[in-house]
């Protein structure tokens, strides 16, 4: 709730998802505080993509904690109904005779049986049952190992891309290619102050082009209306030569800043702004790249 905005307070969608939200991180604090028993919690980022993950694995403990309450429910039941068997003297009478008339291997042949029976867990101890479950267990046991081979070569892999970014982000630090001019904030400086300059120089010979247009215009009769001075008509030219040559270096000052305009006034941010796109202008290429493979490829 405290990362509310104002815009939110008008939003009901948006503040029921951030008391959702709240919600859900009140649940998972309490969850951890319980998890580690009084220790402290390690600290972790707080975003969308971790509380998802940190409330499934909740869900997936909390399951796993019912599945074994009702397992250990199950055995105590268990324990007690053979208890209840052992104390019952006509079963003890019965087993007592049955083991008697059995021979050796017949004896060993029906623990055999019982222990098959109870450690797969079967109602009953038909060998068809038995080998069914044998079967199962058998599978299930394959499809694990092969889910967790799948497993550790996905973690290799992880592993090996993470050492691969952070050798190329250490790189990316340290390479002179991608740090910025010592003296660039000046650079700019200058090259905006003499842009200024030039466009008030502009402005200053578009007004004299203007006023002597206009004089001239005044100073002509009807008759030679059309008929300009030739020395007019030079100054003319010349001012109009140095015009376009002003223009034409205030468009080359405007290009040069335009390359910085971008960029922050502040020399290590406006290094790390310059690392950032080499980093796109490299996936850029190697897009490139890539498709011109495919296209010589077919």
């Amino acid at each position: 709730m405290d990362n509310l905005t104002p815009s939110d307070l008008f939003s009901p969608s948006k503040a029921r998802q951030q008391r959702a939200q709240a919600q859900d991180w009140a649940h998972i604090d309490s969850w951890l505080s319980y998890k580690y028993s009084g220790r402290s919690v390690p600290s972790f980022e707080r975003n969308e993509e971790t509380l998802k993950v940190l409330r499934e694995l909740s869900m997936a403990n909390e399951r796993a904690d019912e599945s074994r309450i009702t397992i250990e429910r199950v055995e105590r039941e268990a324990l007690k109904e053979i208890d209840e068997a052992v104390r019952n003297e006509d079963d003890v009478r019965l087993l007592s005779k049955l083991r008697s008339s059995l021979t050796p291997e017949g004896e060993q042949a029906l623990d055999a049986l019982a222990s098959t029976t109870v450690a797969l867990n079967t109602p009953t101890a038909n060998p068809e049952t038995i080998a069914h479950a044998l079967i199962q267990h058998t599978t299930t046991s394959q499809n694990l190992t092969n889910q967790l081979a799948y497993i550790q070569t996905l973690q290799d892999y992880l592993t090996k891309q993470h050492s691969l970014l952070r050798a190329q982000l250490n790189a990316l630090g340290t390479n002179p290619a991608f740090v910025a001019p010592s003296n660039l904030q000046r650079q700019t400086t200058e090259q905006t102050r003499q842009t200024k300059h030039l466009r008030t120089k502009i402005r200053e010979y578009e007004d004299k082009l203007s006023s002597l247009q206009l004089n001239q215009s005044r100073s002509m009769t009807p008759g030679s209306k059309y008929i300009g001075s030739a020395d007019a008509i030079g100054e003319m030219l010349e001012q109009q030569k140095a015009l376009d040559e002003v223009r034409e270096k205030v468009e080359g000052l405007e290009r040069e800043v335009g390359e910085f305009a971008g960029l922050p006034a502040d020399r290590e941010a406006a290094r790390k702004e310059v690392g950032k796109l080499e980093v796109r202008l490299d996936e850029v290429r190697r897009r490139r790249d890539e498709l011109f493979e495919g296209l010589v490829g077919k």
